[in-house]
């Protein structure tokens, strides 16, 4: 058998079981505990403006998107290209360069970077 120390034995006698706290078990039926919120005070930050009168006039009309330059189709180059090439007359090889030139105008019309 072990030798115990003094120390071992004293402790082991002040040692209390720990306290187990009662935890709120959930309902059989499976609903949940919910909780409530509280509204937020009008003007605060976050909450919800009032809504103007000239707003509930046009409430059911349709609204329109600000209009975003959009960038030119493949086929929206094509047309001006071929127009391009009509206005100079044909002739072969200068189809890139009525390509490119066709793109240049229509990025420049949108007001576009490209």
């Amino acid at each position: 058998m072990a030798k115990t120390t003094r120390k071992t034995q004293e402790a082991a006698a002040e040692k209390k079981p720990a306290a187990r706290r009662a935890s709120a078990a959930a309902p059989a039926t499976g609903i949940k505990k919910t909780t409530t919120r509280t509204r937020k005070k009008a003007g605060a930050p976050g909450s919800i403006p009032a809504i103007s009168d000239r707003e509930v006039a046009n409430l059911g009309q349709p609204v329109q998107a600000p209009a975003i330059p959009a960038e030119p189709t493949h086929d929206e180059i094509a047309l001006r290209a071929w127009s391009i090439y009509e206005r100079r007359g044909g002739g072969h090889d200068q189809a890139f360069d009525d390509w490119l030139e066709a793109k240049r105008q229509l990025f420049a019309e949108r007001g576009l970077k490209g």
